[in-house]
């Protein structure tokens, strides 16, 4: 097998789909499932995950799917704290196929400032926002449906005020549904202000590590290796999708200098493209009692019984369950063994001891 680096597989680059990589055809299938209902258990759906964690790559997956059914659209909104209807309004238009069903159905557009002016037109859209109810309402009428994707949201008043147009959306029976990523922290924010009542009864989708045994695969088929060292570099990436793409990155970097490299020859690089990409924006993310938590869980090898990680931390019981909490919610702990917690990044407990000597 040939390894030339300018046709490397794996990739650095977060949102993109990359040429190898282990999808979440299951999940992914469940919302499209949702989706095509003729009434939809959910309008929104949320995809939550850490940084890093393929929340991107799994919302262009279903986005994809979604345009591939008949009468259905889908439209990207790239700025999350921009005029969210204003942004709807404009993608919509844009879209070649819809432009001769607004013109067709003779519908004055000219207020999204495009140039767009009917005479002796039916409807006359009088701002940006009727703008949209009126595309909405005509492509209905035609049996068409619209996704809205929406990248890395965080709770601010463009979301707010979408949140309640969308209600409004949904009372008049237009057939328009949203797909959302974000952190868990700020999804959760999100769904906790119960003002926001199209967002608080969407459905969290939050992500788990990857099939362990899909990484195996990819790995033993693109390295021709043996399922033994393809296991080794499947536990190294803990099922975090960033390490799955930078381990298989490194390694074919690495093949490609020479033929009889290890994944272990590569730990070093792994650790730094790791911190740089990903745990440096992670770790500044973290309040002080969630550091002094993640320290503590680092000096004791990555894995603790919650009563000693108290103590190291000069922590009650009450303030210690309060942070322990936050950190299993973030992703970065996993709390599922009774008594104790561990880290669910692939070393991460060396990146917090190299960070903190």
């Amino acid at each position: 097998m040939e390894f030339i680096q300018n046709k490397n597989p794996y990739t650095l680059q977060f949102a993109l789909i990359p040429p190898r990589y282990v999808g979440r055809a299951a999940l992914a299938e469940e919302i499209v499932r949702d989706l095509v209902k003729d009434v939809p258990t959910f309008r929104c759906h949320f995809i939550s995950g850490v940084r890093g964690s393929g929340k991107t790559v799994l919302m262009t997956d279903v986005s994809r799917r979604m345009e591939a059914q008949k009468d259905w659209i889908s439209v990207d909104i790239a700025n999350p704290e921009s005029d969210i209807v204003e942004s709807l309004a404009r993608a919509l238009y844009k879209k070649t196929e819809l432009k001769s069903l607004f013109l067709n159905a003779k519908i004055d557009l000219s207020v999204l400032g495009l140039g767009i002016s009917v005479e002796k037109s039916d409807t006359v859209a009088v701002d940006v926002e009727d703008a949209a109810d009126i595309m909405l309402s005509a492509l209905k009428k035609k049996g068409k449906k619209v996704l809205v994707t929406i990248d890395e949201v965080t709770y601010c008043q463009g979301i707010a005020a979408f949140s309640h147009i969308m209600s409004n959306y949904a009372r008049k029976g237009y057939d328009i549904y949203v797909l959302m990523t974000g952190l868990p922290e700020n999804i959760r924010e999100i769904k906790n202000n119960k003002s926001l009542t199209f967002l608080y009864r969407a459905k969290d989708n939050e992500l788990k590590p990857l099939n362990k045994a899909g990484i195996v695969n990819d790995y033993s088929a693109t390295f021709g290796i043996t399922a033994d060292i393809a296991n080794e570099m499947a536990e190294l990436t803990k099922g975090y999708a960033f390490a799955f793409q930078a381990l298989g990155y490194l390694y074919w970097k690495a093949l490609s200098e020479n033929e009889k490299a290890l994944p272990k020859d590569i730990l070093g690089e792994f650790d730094y493209y790791l911190s740089e990409f990903s745990y440096e924006k992670i770790w500044s993310k973290a309040t002080n009692k969630e550091k002094d938590i993640l320290v503590a869980m680092a000096e004791k090898g990555g894995e603790a019984v919650n009563t000693e990680l108290r103590d190291m931390c000069g922590m009650n019981a009450s303030a210690f369950s309060v942070y322990r909490d936050r950190l299993i919610r973030k992703g970065l702990v996993n709390g599922e063994k009774r008594g104790y917690l561990s880290f669910t990044l692939p070393r991460f407990c060396e990146y917090i001891n190299n960070i903190w000597q």
